[in-house]
């Protein structure tokens, strides 16, 4: 998709008041660094005030230190008076997504967001909304970036950080995903945040029960030749559904990486692919069904389905077969990690 004109997202702002900043539930870097990006375009070029709405638990622990050292500050999703607000951005995400749920009673007036996505929820975006959705950057952070260049807006130290640390995850360093202009926008905010912050982001002190879920995941993984399946039970989080696809599709050899764990009432879902120019998208599509929803670009995918009227072990079954049915593994029996060897007799 085309990017609209910059002015064209003038022309969707108020002219006063408060607008509501939000992303999907569980925001991930990318998330959290195109909020930081939007809040200081909207007050820096239009004077306009803001507040960040934050849902869900953040619990990985990259995105905890992230929000912390950068001081992301929010409103819970049931603090907001409508009466006090204009309409709602959002990044990163879009109406229709079943992990989004803008304040209701609010006209969604923007929408930037790198992932392909829902037909449907186009009835909650204002008629002059600036709406600007393209899968072919590899961040959403990219984009507020670009906003802020057109509209020349330098960002300062701390929103540097954050559309850096936006870009810097989702590429996975620009190895994944990276169009031009993430590279160009990846090198020129690391000019402008501060070295020594991004390092205490990447490399936060990690909680002991990170380690006891990667070993839950590890028990849980089976093999089906190129595909890795990882359907747990509860897990902490939603993000630690998406670090165990991310570190399972390392695994040498393999090309698909779907794991899924419960959380919150849901069965969230995520789907990895190393394999040049497949798309995880719409595999992922297939094997949630009509029972859940995603989105996604790329070599990755996100998903859930909601546990309210099918047991966990349903979902997991569902999943698997599905997985199984599109990869076209169906005769292949799951095989377990390899074991750890023997130790060396000391």
């Amino acid at each position: 998709m085309t990017a609209p004109p910059p002015e064209s997202l003038a022309r969707a702002l108020p002219q006063e008041g408060k607008v509501v900043l939000c992303t999907r539930r569980h925001p991930d870097p990318d998330g959290l660094g195109a909020l930081v990006g939007m809040q200081f375009l909207l007050s820096q070029r239009f004077n306009l005030d803001s507040d960040l709405v934050l849902e869900g638990r953040i619990r990985r622990a990259e995105n905890v230190a992230m929000r912390r050292l950068l001081d992301i500050q929010s409103l819970p999703k049931g603090g907001v008076d409508p009466a006090e607000y204009a309409g709602v951005i959002l990044v990163d995400s879009q109406p229709g997504f079943s992990h989004t749920r803008p304040p209701g009673a609010l006209p969604v007036i923007a929408v930037v967001d790198h992932h392909d996505g829902p037909k449907e929820g186009g009835e909650e975006i204002a008629e002059n909304a600036f709406v600007w959705v393209d899968s072919d950057f590899g961040a959403t952070s990219t984009m507020v970036w670009s906003l802020l260049r057109a509209l020349e807006v330098v960002p300062d130290a701390r929103t540097a950080a954050a559309l850096f640390c936006g870009i810097r995850y989702d590429t996975q360093d620009l190895a994944r995903e990276a169009t031009e202009q993430d590279e160009e926008a990846f090198f020129e905010l690391q000019k402008l945040a501060d070295r020594g912050l991004l390092a205490r982001i990447d490399r936060p002190s990690l909680p002991r029960e990170y380690f006891a879920q990667m070993a839950d995941a590890i028990e849980a993984c089976r093999v089906h030749g190129p595909v890795l399946l990882t359907l747990m039970g509860e897990v902490t989080s939603p993000e630690s559904v998406a670090e165990v696809a991310d570190w399972f599709v390392r695994l040498e050899g393999q090309q698909w990486s779907l794991a899924g764990g419960a959380c919150d009432g849901r069965y969230q879902v995520s789907l990895r692919t190393d394999l040049p120019g497949a798309d995880a998208y719409p595999a992922l599509r297939f094997i949630l069904g009509e029972e859940g929803s995603c989105g996604g670009h790329g070599p990755m995918a996100g998903g859930q389905i909601s546990l309210a009227e099918l047991q966990l072990e349903e979902v997991q079954t569902l999943i698997r077969s599905r997985a199984l049915e599109l990869f076209g593994v169906v005769d292949l029996e799951g095989e377990p990690l390899p074991e750890r060897p023997d130790p060396i007799p000391s």
